[in-house]
């Protein structure tokens, strides 16, 4: 598609300036720029468009406030970011968007100690919690090319909270996983049936059913092929993702057992970073099976570093030719929780 670039004068030259402003301005947070086709109003063999039939609010997100980039749309392996996007219309009047693309690097990549921080602090659960908000929602958000409708409607028949579904649209013609976007309360991660006490007992109920809810379907993803599950909530500004791998039931339970300690050292590790001037903007987990704990995969700063302990980028020659941007259909997000 980047011949739709060069047989569109408008489009050349637009990415010839927006490509030596990004690397005036972020060469301390990539190390490479790209310009790349994002969207196209072309369906593909499903008749739909990915991203949806109206790129704007894509395009107003990108150009607001970025766009990460994953390997394979795998929300543990970033790549980069999208950081500006314009939409062209070529000669033979096919309407298209182009977006510069920054990528990480390992030589400007920072490592926690970097920062000065405890990246597994030592935490208790807390002995108490409010009870939740009366507007409190369960989003999950899937691209229904990868998650069937059925398999959805089964997990959510007895959600313990009202949900709302969001639709996502993953930019890429092929995927390896199944991405399924879970989004509460991030009181409801850190609660420890064994040590937590509710403000109200009667609020207690929605606790217990949403952690049983999540061990429901923790069962159900052995029927899917390789499914990924991104737990998520806001802490502090900071946007937090568990993620849960795989069709291991065994090792999903000890995950599950093991989230609200690694939810407690998430707020304690957003909370030093932020007493650093390095306020994170996501904070993603991975599960070590081996060792039974939650550990800090990699978190992104507010000035678009990057921040992790491991070596997870590979070169860009290595990239797949297919971009992932994990796109929202219209203008819906997970909600904020809080």
């Amino acid at each position: 598609m980047s011949d739709l670039i060069t047989e569109t004068p408008e489009a050349c030259r637009w990415v010839a300036v927006a490509c030596e402003k990004s690397r005036r301005t972020s060469d301390s947070v990539f190390g490479s720029f790209q310009a790349g086709v994002i969207w196209v109003d072309e369906p593909y063999s499903d008749g739909e468009i990915i991203g949806g039939r109206d790129p704007s609010a894509m395009i107003d997100q990108i150009n607001n406030e970025g766009w990460p980039l994953y390997r394979g749309h795998d929300p543990g392996f970033p790549s980069g970011r999208s950081i500006a996007a314009k939409l062209f219309v070529s000669p033979s009047g096919r309407k298209f968007v182009v977006a510069i693309l920054g990528f990480y690097a390992n030589e400007l990549r920072l490592s926690f100690g970097d920062l000065g921080v405890d990246s597994n602090p030592e935490v208790s659960s807390p002995s108490m919690l409010d009870s939740l908000d009366s507007d409190c929602q369960l989003d999950i958000a899937t691209d229904p090319r990868e998650v069937d409708p059925e398999w959805l409607k089964n997990v959510l028949r007895d959600a313990p909270l009202p949900v709302v579904q969001h639709e996502l649209s993953h930019n890429a013609e092929e995927w390896k996983h199944e991405l399924i976007r879970i989004g509460l309360p991030y009181v409801l991660f850190v609660w420890n049936p064994f040590v937590t006490t509710i403000a109200q007992e009667a609020a207690k109920d929605v606790y217990a059913r949403t952690r049983q809810w999540l061990r429901n379907l923790l069962n159900e993803l052995p029927s899917r092929k390789s499914p990924i599950v991104s737990l998520q909530s806001y802490q502090d500004g900071c946007e937090v993702s568990f993620l849960i791998r795989g069709k291991d039931v065994k090792c999903h339970y000890d995950a599950h057992d093991s989230l609200p300690i690694a939810a407690a050292q998430a707020a304690s590790l957003i909370s030093s970073m932020k007493s650093r001037n390095a306020a994170p903007l996501t904070l993603v987990y991975e599960f070590d099976s081996q060792l039974t704990r939650w550990f800090p995969s990699y978190a992104t700063l507010e000035d678009g570093r990057l921040v992790s302990n491991q070596n997870m980028l590979i070169a860009l020659e290595q990239h797949p030719t297919g971009l992932s941007i994990g796109i929202y259909k219209g203008e819906n997000q997970l909600s904020k929780h809080k």
